[in-house]
């Protein structure tokens, strides 16, 4: 920020004492003269009033002999009013150079303009350079692009009526296409008018080779032979080209006025009494000074009760006041309690100092409907007395008051239905007024570990109830807690929070809150002023706002009769308006500044897409994106969301901060609409987001097609697997069933059931089966038979009759005798005395023990088991 401080010099000459002699009021009448005819054209271009009508004004004072009889006082007069009119209208101006270390290609730039999207753009020696207000990017055409621009060496650029860019290059001319963000050569038609665009672009501008249409500041600090080009953008900003240097000039006013508050000190009460009177408390020096309704200097209260015209100290620090239905002023002051202001008809006041109250830093005083005044302390708690207009007034503290909890009381509120609220820095204090104080309830709510409506922290600040009847709670570090609950005696109040972790306050830091006229609730904290409207939008007033770096104090604002509001400062006080606090501000259009599609190449033209369809094989991709704003950029905050058509709006949105790209990874087939939006420089967020639908092609697997056939293939193949197993059991079954049908054969060995098997099958028997058959009935008890034997009798070899009697009955030819012989041994184990023994060796088994395990293998039984069974 630079403010021109050659006038300041001058004027503070006539702050100086002097002596009353007449020589020394002629020198200074002179020095005055030259200070206003060195200044008068600044001062005629910032009133754009006649230069006679200033001089007459302002020095009719000096064509007056009896003012000139008390010349140091007038002059004093005069310079005040000279320099409040010199910094209420002169504006300000911030000066920001870019140059190569900021990421111009180049220190030699020969042009620049502003293209339709609103990205500024450079011609240098090295390129075609784009700003977005964040990053510079440099375009230059490409071997193999088709342009026959031979070097990067840009002499000069103009904007066409088609939104792309003329370039000229040496003494040729190229287009660079901002639809595709390339260079290409003219075509016959557009070569013909290219020297025209060109001159008549430059010339159109020529204005700022005369320095006179600068800035006062600016002609001042910039060097004004060197300055070649300069152009105003959409926001207003002055852009300058210097032989290396690129220059952006913001321009702005002052917005707030200090008052004059002299020794600067800690303002801690800021207070309006019945009559309309301001009164204005500061800490270190514990004076009390009384104005008018609008800001005029009453005087300075002494602890004497008169008000001195010169400043005096009352003693004592005040930090707040309170003043009675039947008007008594009351004082809280730190650490020596209170004080009692009686007013006399000679305007000056009665004050007593009020000793009996056990504590002595007060910190607030409230009145309830039964007359008894509550009394908040910071080193006993909350005190009250019943009779304050008493001689000496008794205080006590309420007998179920928590004293653990509440010994350090910063603020007290009565709500409109008579509910005593007092923040304290362990937790809010609750309590229904009663008659009998003693019979009040008081309930403590704090920040709870394991519930998120409770408090967000316990040490709280202030409290402010709205039209609406919402109560506000701001607290030392968890921002601002609002409760809309009906019943604010309950046990347990929800509240919900606004901070800095859900994007609705700036700072969590909270000090005091106040009411405004529009129902917006006005937020201070350390150095910025948040005003929060009902919905919960938030506009910013910090040091951009202010033009200074201020640091408020506790003192709640004040609003006064004319409609400015009053700050307390730690070192003094000044005012506003609301029309600066809401002056507009430039919402500025976000646009998207390039697209990287899974990390490959960047598409710079992403601003002329509105629909972006990725391919199959592309499924991630980064979207880079920018607020135009070119006045504070870095005050700018980002948030986006993506959702598809059936989510419409419902889709939370991510804030980013002042990130300016969205990553976007893996995303599956579809329709997506991505939404971008940012704030203002005022922390305001903007209502018309930028969007860009991004369709998402799927491989042909995930198609519909290729589902449907992934359907029908499983589909088919499931019913193969199937129609499978049904095949492979059913033939296990008949295997099986020809096994059991051919085993009965051999257990019963007679031919009827034979044919009836047959007749059963309603097949011809195998002739080979019937030899196998045959040749295991006559040799059961044979020890000594095996399968090669059973291949001859069946006139086959090993292997084929091991094949046909696998496809048959689905077991070996061993497996077949031995179930055979098993099949016997059941017959003569049921129907004879014979041993097991004997048995095992009468079924060809030459070992009871293997007969044995081979019996239970098959039957599941042993011998002795199923011989007792039957």
């Amino acid at each position: 920020m630079l403010i021109c401080h050659n006038l300041w010099a001058k004027l503070r000459i006539f702050c100086k004492p002097a002596k009353k002699t007449a020589e020394k009021l002629e020198g200074e009448k002179k020095m005055l003269v030259f200070c206003y005819k060195d200044h008068k054209e600044r001062l005629c271009s910032i009133i754009h009033q006649p230069k006679s009508k200033i001089l007459s004004s302002g020095f009719a004072c000096l064509r007056n002999k009896s003012y000139i009889c008390n010349m140091k006082k007038t002059m004093l007069l005069f310079v005040v009013w000279m320099a409040q009119l010199f910094l209420a209208a002169q504006p300000l101006c911030r000066i920001t150079q870019y140059d190569e270390e900021d990421g111009v290609p180049s220190n030699h730039i020969t042009q620049m303009l502003q293209d339709g999207n609103g990205f500024m753009w450079f011609s240098t020696w090295n390129g075609l350079c784009r700003f977005d207000g964040y990053e510079f990017e440099t375009f230059k055409p490409e071997a193999g692009d088709g342009c026959h621009m031979a070097t990067d060496r840009l002499r000069d650029i103009s904007l066409q009526p088609d939104g792309n860019i003329l370039c000229r290059e040496d003494d040729d001319y190229y287009l660079f296409d901002l639809s595709q963000y390339r260079f290409r050569d003219l075509t016959g038609e557009e070569a013909q008018h290219a020297d025209d665009d060109i001159k008549q672009y430059r010339q159109s501008f020529s204005l700022y080779h005369n320095t006179a249409a600068l800035p006062l500041q600016v002609s001042n600090q910039l060097p004004a032979q060197s300055l070649t080009f300069g152009l105003h953008d959409h926001q207003g900003n002055q852009w300058l080209l210097g032989v290396n240097t690129i220059y952006k000039i913001i321009s702005d006013t002052l917005r707030t006025q200090r008052l004059d508050i002299s020794p600067a000190a800690q303002v801690k009460c800021l207070f309006r009494d019945n009559l309309g009177r301001c009164w204005l408390t500061t800490r270190e020096d514990g004076a009390i000074r009384v104005y008018t309704s609008d800001l005029q200097l009453i005087g300075y209260l002494g602890n004497d009760g008169r008000l001195h015209a010169s400043y005096t100290s009352f003693g004592s620090a005040i930090y707040c006041m309170y003043q009675s239905d039947d008007g008594t002023l009351w004082l809280g002051s730190k650490p020596d309690g209170v004080f009692r202001l009686r007013e006399t008809a000679d305007g000056q006041f009665n004050v007593e100092h009020l000793t009996d109250l056990p504590g002595q830093e007060v910190y607030d005083l409230l009145e309830d409907r039964y007359g008894r005044l509550w009394i908040a302390t910071m080193s006993g708690g909350l005190y009250y007395t019943a009779d304050p207009q008493a001689t000496t007034p008794r205080f006590a503290t309420p007998r179920n008051f928590p004293h653990d909890s509440g010994q350090r009381v910063r603020y007290l509120h009565i709500t409109r239905h008579g509910v005593l609220l007092a923040a304290a820095t362990d937790g809010l204090i609750v309590a229904d007024l009663k008659a009998d104080a003693d019979k009040m309830e008081f309930q403590l709510h704090q920040r709870e570990s394991d519930r998120v409506e409770s408090l967000s922290s316990s040490a709280t600040m202030d409290i402010l109830e709205d039209n609406e009847g919402r109560i506000f709670i701001s607290t030392e570090s968890g921002g601002v807690n609002q409760t809309d609950h009906p019943d604010l005696l309950s046990s347990q109040l929800d509240f919900t929070h606004l901070n800095t972790a859900n994007h609705r306050l700036p700072s969590d830091c909270v000090m005091s809150l106040a009411p405004m006229p529009n129902g917006s609730t006005m937020i201070v904290s350390a150095h910025l002023i948040a005003l929060l409207d009902s919905s919960h939008h938030v506009r910013v007033l910090d040091a951009r706002y202010f033009n200074e770096n201020y640091h408020f104090s506790e003192a709640h604002p004040l609003l006064l009769d004319d409609g400015r509001w009053l700050f307390g400062l730690d070192d003094g006080a000044f005012t506003t308006t609301m029309t600066q606090m809401y002056h507009q501000t430039t919402m500025p259009p976000i646009v998207l500044t390039r697209i990287s599609i899974q990390g490959g190449q960047n598409n710079w033209a992403a601003e002329n897409l509105d629909t972006l369809t990725l391919q199959s094989h592309e499924r991630s991709l980064t979207i880079h994106f920018a607020a135009l704003d070119y006045s504070a950029p870095e005050r700018i905050s980002y948030a986006f969301r993506l959702n598809t058509g059936d989510e419409a709006d419902s889709t939370q949105w991510n804030f980013i901060g002042h990130n300016r790209s969205a990553t976007l990874l893996d995303l599956e087939p579809g329709t997506y609409h991505m939404e971008i939006r940012s704030t203002n420089a005022d922390g305001e967020w903007s209502s018309q987001p930028r969007r860009l639908v991004i369709i998402v092609t799927p491989t042909f697997w995930e198609a519909w097609y290729g589902q449907l056939l992934i359907i029908l293939l499983i589909a088919g193949v499931l019913t193969a697997v199937s129609r499978t197993l049904l095949y492979i059991r059913r033939i296990k079954r008949q295997q099986r069933e020809t096994l059991a049908k051919y085993l009965e054969l051999i257990e019963h060995n007679n031919e009827p059931q034979k044919q009836e098997v047959h007749s059963q099958d309603e097949a011809q028997p195998d002739p080979m089966l019937e030899r196998v058959m045959k040749f295991i009935e006559d040799h059961l008890s044979d020890s000594d038979v095996n399968v090669g034997d059973m291949a001859a009798a069946a006139a086959t070899s090993r292997s084929g009759l091991q094949r046909k009697l696998k496809q048959t009955m689905g077991i070996t030819p061993q497996d077949l005798l031995r179930e055979a012989r098993i099949k016997h041994a059941c017959q003569l184990l049921g129907n004879t005395q014979k041993s097991i023994a004997e048995v095992a060796y009468a079924c060809g088994f030459t070992d009871p023990k293997y007969f044995s395990r081979c019996f239970k293998q098959s039957t599941g039984q042993s011998p002795s088991e199923f011989k007792n069974a039957h």
